[in-house]
């Protein structure tokens, strides 16, 4: 899903993947309630040395979070 696509659909998780400070990171952000922009509800500590590893532990993250109800999820949102 991308970025613009998690806009209109609320309370969609989006998994991002990145490069910083010579190792891989991942982030899941959710579309604010109110306003506009994203709000970062999980990260990773770890930095991993390879990008689809990054991915990989992001997507399991990913997965629990989209098991939580939606009501669970809304409020992480806030």
């Amino acid at each position: 899903m991308t970025t613009y696509e998690a806009l209109h659909a609320p309370n969609t998780a989006v998994l991002h993947v990145f490069e910083q400070d010579g190792g891989w990171h991942w982030g899941i952000t959710t579309p604010r309630a109110a306003g506009s922009g994203f709000k970062l509800v999980a990260f990773s500590k770890e930095t991993f040395a390879v990008e689809a590893a990054a991915r990989s532990d992001g997507d399991r993250a990913l997965r629990g979070l989209s098991s939580a109800s939606g009501a669970e999820l809304r409020e992480s949102a806030h």
